[in-house]
């Protein structure tokens, strides 16, 4: 990625997180990353063009976070737990990408093709953790049902940790991690 190119995203991140779409202006995106009108469009044809190519980004980062290789040698549990803090260390230390991500997911400017392309991404990547589904040790519902649950949790987490951070800690981690796994386990 080219240098001005990333002062785009990274300049629209900030503002679409704090301004929302229709209360930030192309210009006050180039002039916040510190480059023409028309260097934005040459990166991006359109608004709607660089807020996908960001909603990309983002995901993109937030799986390359999280991406390690599930551990057959571990417990299931222990692999869940340690995909689960990947992901609230990711709200934690990003929390610009954190929020675009929860912003836009539903967004009806992020396209079906935006989203097809995470998705396929993420679910390879998730795709192991179907074992623990495979192998009795979670309930039996959806596979998507135990993803949207999982993702809630960690949303809330990372939210509580927000307003008292104060409160993060490894005793809290365990916590609320052991929430999450009260509701799925058998």
């Amino acid at each position: 990625m080219k240098e001005k190119e990333q002062k785009i995203l990274d300049a629209s991140l900030k503002l679409f997180v704090e301004r929302g779409f229709h209360g930030t202006s192309t210009a006050e995106i180039a002039k916040t990353a510190g480059v023409a009108t028309g260097t934005l469009f040459h990166y991006f044809k359109t608004k709607e063009e660089l807020i996908n190519r960001l909603y990309l980004y983002t995901k993109e980062s937030m799986l390359c976070e999280i991406s390690e290789h599930y551990d057959d040698k571990k417990a299931f549990k222990e692999n869940i737990k340690e995909l689960w803090l990947k992901f609230v260390r990711f709200g934690v230390n990003s929390p610009y990408k954190f929020q675009f991500i929860l912003t836009f997911h539903c967004s009806p400017y992020i396209t079906s093709l935006t989203k097809e392309q995470v998705e396929s991404h993420a679910e390879s990547m998730l795709g192991i953790y179907k074992n623990g589904i495979g192998k009795q040790k979670i309930k039996e519902i959806s596979f998507e049902m135990v993803m949207d649950y999982f993702w809630g949790n960690v949303v809330t987490v990372v939210t509580h940790f927000e307003k008292y951070p104060e409160k993060l800690n490894e005793k809290n981690l365990d916590m609320a991690f052991e929430l999450l796994w009260d509701g799925i386990s058998k």
